[in-house]
């Protein structure tokens, strides 16, 4: 296997009592050196807005933490500009019948799924016509990482100005997020 075929094969598996899973993008750098999914800041940011999300919902979010959550990916292959010079799995990569059976497979029994960014809302849509997820109900949300938050969150909850590197301005960007996904409950 070449470096640039290299994959992450697992998931987290979650807590068996959580109906609610995610499907994010890929793994990165961070995911290849600690083997675990959604790692370093994007995964503080997941912490962070679940802890605003459990308290308004604690049905489908009973937990603060990433780690009790089904958590996959749209693929399984890692990317980081450094190894491949992408940090996004293409279009193929999503589409492939056996990507496509094991994503099936991730997320089949869960309630809630929600995807982080462009490529696991790729993956979320492909799924939902299938028989095993028709009853999933998908929420849609962005990318978790800084670069997604600051250029596309510039208000924050009340409609005021974040100014990028103010003190909690990830906070009040997470904050907009997560009433994006309240607002599809």
């Amino acid at each position: 296997m070449t470096d640039k075929e290299k994959m992450i094969v697992t998931r987290n598996e979650g807590r068996e009592d959580i109906k609610t899973a995610f499907i994010c993008s890929c793994p990165g750098q961070e995911e290849e050196k600690s083997g675990r999914l959604v790692n370093g800041q994007t995964g503080k940011n997941l912490d962070m807005m679940l802890g605003i999300l459990s308290a308004k919902y604690p049905d489908i979010f009973p937990s603060a933490s990433r780690y009790d959550y089904r958590i996959t990916n749209s693929s399984e292959k890692i990317h980081y500009k450094a190894l491949d010079d992408r940090t996004e799995p293409s279009a193929a990569e999503i589409r492939d019948s056996e990507n496509l059976k094991r994503l099936e497979k991730d997320i089949s029994g869960f309630d809630h799924v929600i995807t982080f960014g462009r490529c696991a809302d790729l993956a979320a849509k492909l799924l939902s016509a299938s028989e095993a997820c028709r009853n999933i109900k998908f929420l849609y949300s962005q990318h978790l990482s800084f670069m997604s938050l600051n250029s596309t969150i510039k208000t924050d909850i009340n409609g005021a100005p974040i100014e990028k590197g103010s003190k909690n301005s990830t906070y009040k960007r997470l904050e907009v997020a997560a009433q994006k996904i309240i607002d599809q409950l």
